[in-house]
């Protein structure tokens, strides 16, 4: 069976990254998993962008933790020191707006970003994560991913019936596999570089699903076959998945 294309944070190569815009163009290639990361504000709101800070993506500065809600969704999300101005009215969307638009639509893998990972476990990104999750009726329709492991145990000590996975770049697979039981994972999802076949028979008898991220040729997606691969992060959706037909 192919591997399920992910739309790592929607249709990024051609829409401004975790926005409106490249979630919907993810929709219109045909992709029915979408990835995309989240972050927590000063004010305590679960947004979805990918670094830290603003800097990178919109046309404003400042490190999220340490903006309000209102202060982000004052800037451009619309990326553009890449597409210029061409998505400007594109703006920092909520979780909640976020999981709003996709469902009906297209899964979700939430990626807890470790920035914004503190020592509040009753109130802090997690929590909040799995709350809007609930409220929004998806804990079937998503999974949770991210790099660190305390982040998932709260996930499977809050929320033990939605599906976890854990990222990994450039780890010893005995790490990945111990990780992976400590915090109950359905999923692995380390980075291409780290695949192999032993990563494959490891996964196989222990009954754990893998991914990887980022992939963005076919030629790419076709050297992986044998690798039994459940999915695959990309910025070109539609490509990948044009491939496959």
């Amino acid at each position: 069976m192919p591997p399920l294309i992910i739309a790592h944070r929607g249709d990024s190569a051609h829409r401004p990254e975790n926005t409106f815009a490249s979630f919907m163009s993810a929709f219109e290639v045909g992709a029915q998993l979408v990835e995309f990361d989240v972050q927590l504000t000063r004010d305590g709101h679960v947004v979805v962008i990918h670094d830290h800070t603003v800097d990178r993506t919109t046309n404003g500065h400042g490190d999220v933790r340490e903006m309000t809600l209102a202060e982000i969704r004052a800037l451009s999300a619309g990326y553009p020191s890449r597409f210029g101005g061409d998505w400007a009215g594109e703006r920092v969307p909520t979780l909640q707006e976020t999981l709003a638009f996709l469902r009906g639509r297209a899964r979700a893998m939430i990626e807890i970003k470790k920035d914004s990972v503190t020592g509040d476990g009753a109130g802090g990104v997690e929590a909040r994560t799995v709350a809007e999750v609930r409220r929004q009726g998806m804990e079937k329709e998503v999974a949770f991913l991210s790099f660190d492991s305390r982040a998932l145990l709260r996930c499977r000590e809050q929320a033990p019936e939605i599906a976890r996975g854990q990222l990994f770049y450039r780890e010893d697979l005995d790490r990945v596999f111990l990780a992976a039981q400590t915090i109950a994972a359905e999923i692995v999802m380390p980075e291409k570089g780290m695949l192999s076949p032993q990563l494959r028979e490891r996964a196989r008898e222990t009954g754990i699903k893998v991914g990887t991220w980022v992939v963005d040729d076919p030629a790419e997606l076709k050297a992986l076959e044998s690798l039994d691969l459940f999915g695959v992060g990309t910025n070109c959706p539609g490509v990948l998945i044009e491939a496959l037909l």
